[in-house]
Formats: structure tokens, sequence, C-alpha cells
């Protein structure tokens, strides 16, 4: 079985209670970064080129179960950081996934326009609740208790969440932070898993970087990768299509391909803390069931 993870950390659910809480990592609105205009340029020119596709059923991208199963090894049992560095050979990584019930909490930095702050959380709700009905595991936007962190802000304010990092997201270690407040601008969003201790229990928090910066197409496809990503999905695979955990960003969107990932992610017939070789076996026989159904 061939690997693939890429030398680059974009690091880009059933009732829903939405409570919006304003982040408090500037003291009144930040000043306009000019990073939009770099990310606008950045939009434009994919779009242009045909990138960023939000068909989810890609009928000139066709794949069989063997592709199935090669995309769900690198995605979810590979680690794109390879002795603390980035790797584009990574080793293999445990099955991780949320065993504990999701509760997802949206905040947005003082530079969000009431407008964008509408669009997004209409956006994320979306987005929580597909892969709530795609994976079956409960997932919920709330105040209460949350685990999973959804940070839409500017690159002013990002800078500024060391203190709110420490704070909400539990067993987030300093270089973990550290990561976060050092995001250069071609990483144009970033999550961040923390599992338990036993790795048998999943992901313990997760915390999700939205660059407020970005335009809409490409705001959507962070907020829909990141959130995908940190149900489970951790990689980027650069063979991996039709896909939205691709760098290449063709895909901005969530594709029947990934949905079908996220769908043996949470099959019961696997669990987290599994390895690589006890999963295989299941792996190839959902991969081949999935396409089948």
């Amino acid at each position: 079985m061939i690997g693939c993870a890429t030398p680059r950390w974009r690091a880009r659910f059933a009732s829903i209670l939405c409570v919006i809480a304003f982040l408090a990592v500037a003291s009144g609105p930040a000043p306009a970064s000019d990073l939009s205009g770099y990310y606008a340029r950045i939009q434009a020119s994919l779009i242009s080129k045909g990138y960023l596709r939000q068909d989810r059923t890609a009928r000139d991208a066709p794949f069989n179960a063997n592709d199935l199963t090669r995309d769900f090894v690198a995605i979810a049992l590979r680690q794109e950081y390879a002795g603390g560095s980035l790797s584009a050979r990574g080793g293999s990584k445990p099955l991780l996934r949320w065993e504990d019930p999701v509760r997802m909490r949206v905040q947005f930095g003082a530079s969000v326009s009431a407008g964008q702050q509408s669009q997004d959380l209409r956006a994320i709700r979306g987005i929580a609740s597909r892969l709530g009905q795609v994976t079956g595991h409960p997932v919920h936007l709330t105040q209460d208790r949350p685990n999973f962190h959804v940070l839409v802000v500017n690159d002013a304010e990002r800078r500024g969440l060391g203190g709110y990092l420490k704070a909400n997201v539990a067993g987030l270690s300093d270089r973990s932070i550290n990561a976060i407040l050092s995001m250069r601008r071609n990483h144009f969003c970033m999550v961040v898993a923390v599992p338990h201790a036993d790795r048998r229990r999943g992901y313990r928090s997760v915390v999700a970087i939205i660059r407020a910066e970005h335009g809409p197409v490409m705001r959507q496809s962070c907020m829909q990768e990141e959130l995908a990503q940190g149900m489970g999905l951790p990689n980027d695979c650069k063979d991996a299509r039709p896909s939205i955990f691709n760098d290449n960003e063709e895909f901005g969107v969530l594709t029947r391909h990934d949905e079908m990932l996220l769908a043996m992610l949470y099959n019961r017939n696997l669990r987290s803390g599994m390895t690589a070789d006890q999963a295989m076996p299941i792996i190839r026989r959902l991969a081949a069931q999935t396409l089948g159904g």
C-alpha cells in the first residue's frame, strides 16, 4: 500500500444549539489586514484555473475500492510530521477519531463583521450537521463544555490567542500553541487535535483556526476541510481524487469520496487506537462494501 502525505500542514454535528461568543483577543475592532487582498488574489487565480470546484460527485474523477483503501490509509493512518518536522514520508500512526460526543463552539474575533459572522455560522452549522449525518456520531454546536473550538480570526487576533488556547483547549502543548501563533500566510488554515493519553479513547480536544481574511469560497473550503480533519482525517494526500484532502486545491468542498472516508472511519468495526496492521483487513472490506453499496 502506497501512503501519501504532503510536506505542508494545511493547517486547512442531532440537534444544534447555537450560541455565538466573541473572542476577546483585542480591545475593540482590529484593523483590517492587508492579507485580505493577498488571499483574494489567490482565490481568484484558483477559480480562474478551474480549482476550488463545488461539485461533490466528479464524473471526471472515478475511483475504485483500491483507491479508497489507499486514500484512507494515507489520510487517517499516516502522520504528516515525522521526527518533529514536516515530512513527505511520515510514518504510520494509530487510528484516532472522536469517541466522546463532539461539542463544538464557534467564536469570532472582533474584526469579523456581523454579516460575515452570520454567513460563516450558517456554513459551519451546515458542515457540522452533514458531518454528523455521514459519521453517525453526535456533534453539537454549544457553549457548554466545548471540546472542539472553531476560531474565525484575523492575523492580529490569531497572534494574540496564546492565553485563550492555554485556558480553553484541554491538553494543548506549548509547541502546538506556538505553531498556531506563528502561522505563515501560506498556511491557509489550521487544525490541531489532542488525543487522550489512552489512545483507545480517541480525541480529547480539537482547535481549528479559520483566517477571517479569506474570501467566501476559500473560507468555506477551509471550514469544510478543517472540521472534517478534526473528526479524524488529519492528513492531505496528493493522490486522493476527487478530494478536498488534496493540497492542489482542485476541490473546495467535501466530495462523495471524502464522505465515504468519514463513514468508514466511524464504522463500528473500527476503533481508536488500532494500528494500521490491525485496521487494514477491515478497511479493505469497508471500501469494497461502501462502493458496492
